[in-house]
């Protein structure tokens, strides 16, 4: 079989090119043909064939839409048995919606900004072009089923866009649980390390966390890694009288090793399909603290695994949220759920199941 698979810039460090490496090699396991169609790859060395999809790179827009639109016509010319789509495309058999529903998401980011950001959001090209794109992935007519990766996205895109409900499948994130382990005695010291891992600090809830220190004893400390603007969560942070205990890392190659150097993580995102960070925080042994909005609060223990809260900019019970952590002993038991957790969602059974979605919609295809 020829697979077509869809990504617009393939980067080995990223958390979805880490799933499509799985899936790419279960396919070859089973002989099938795959070709990567994208605009841009780097560290990919498999013997694959690789079709560069070009596009338009003025404005963040017309790279999405020329990135559509090239993709139709070469995936057309090449006359795959079979399209996997990780980007919002304008045919797929199969598409992946990891990024969530970006309807769901501006009207979420619209309860935290200010009417004239509103306003700016509704005139911004960009947004037009990535809600018409998701019209026509979520259109019945063109995908043939959707990989959720979240029972909440699954609802969001049934609300939206009334996709059937029995061709939309569920598979939660999967991590990689040795490259991700605890570290091999409970961080000792009077600090207790809160840990902020992700791109995009505004979506993910970082002035909530900094907001959330000042309600919480002062050996507590924030750790922030990942890139943003670092100069305004730092005035924040001095705004909230809490900058000696903040500290942005920035980027970082090895995020196994902050990850162990943590105590728990904060993830109190204003949107998130589903935090990979939240999954490599628990198989390395951290609690996690998040929104219920985060797909990934489907799979954690409320009071045994982390702890979910309801409104994210709530920084009061998001304090109250971490405070049973601060117990040395509590923090061990729950430290010992959490890996179990991660345990139960292994990147293996994550590309098995994507793997039989796969087979069965080619399968339904021939029939």
């Amino acid at each position: 079989m020829k697979i077509g698979v869809v990504r617009q810039r393939y980067v080995s460090t990223g958390g979805a090119e880490r799933y499509l490496d799985g899936v790419i090699d279960a396919l070859a396991a089973c002989d099938h043909k795959v070709h990567v169609f994208a605009n841009s790859w780097e560290g990919l060395s498999r013997d694959f064939k690789l079709h560069r999809v070009p596009m338009v790179r003025l404005t963040s827009f017309l790279r999405a839409l020329t990135f559509a639109l090239s993709a139709r016509r070469i995936l057309r010319r090449e006359r795959c048995d079979l399209i996997f789509s990780l980007e919002r495309t304008l045919r797929q058999d199969v598409y992946r919606a990891g990024d969530g529903c970006h309807r769901e998401w501006l009207q979420q980011r619209a309860k935290y900004v200010s009417p004239l950001k509103r306003a700016t959001v509704k005139l911004n090209p960009l947004h037009w072009t990535l809600l018409g794109l998701e019209r026509r992935t979520f259109s019945p007519q063109r995908t043939g089923r959707i990989i959720a990766n979240s029972h909440r996205g699954k609802e969001e895109i049934i609300e939206h866009y009334q996709f059937p409900p029995e061709r939309i499948e569920v598979i939660h994130n999967g991590v990689d649980c040795e490259r991700f382990r605890p570290a091999n005695d409970l961080r000792s010291g009077k600090d207790v390390i809160l840990l902020f891992v992700g791109t995009g600090f505004e979506r993910k809830g970082l002035e909530f966390c900094i907001g959330a220190l000042k309600h919480l004893p002062g050996k507590v400390r924030l750790r922030v890694m990942g890139k943003g603007d670092i100069d305004r969560y730092k005035s924040i942070a001095r705004k909230h009288r809490v900058d000696s205990r903040v500290e942005f890392l920035g980027t970082q190659q090895d995020v196994a090793t902050i990850y162990r150097e943590a105590d728990l993580l904060v993830h109190p995102a204003i949107y998130e399909p589903f935090a990979n960070v939240c999954l490599e925080a628990l198989a390395s042994g951290l609690p996690v603290i998040t929104s219920r909005i985060n797909g990934a609060s489907e799979i954690i223990e409320h009071g045994k695994s982390g702890a979910i809260i309801g409104e994210p900019a709530d920084t009061v019970a998001l304090a109250e949220a971490v405070r049973p952590f601060l117990d040395a002993k509590f923090r061990l038991m729950a430290s010992q759920h959490a890996r179990a957790v991660a345990e139960a969602h292994p990147f293996a059974q994550n590309v098995a199941e994507t793997l039989r979605v796969l087979t069965q919609v080619r399968e339904m295809t021939r029939a």
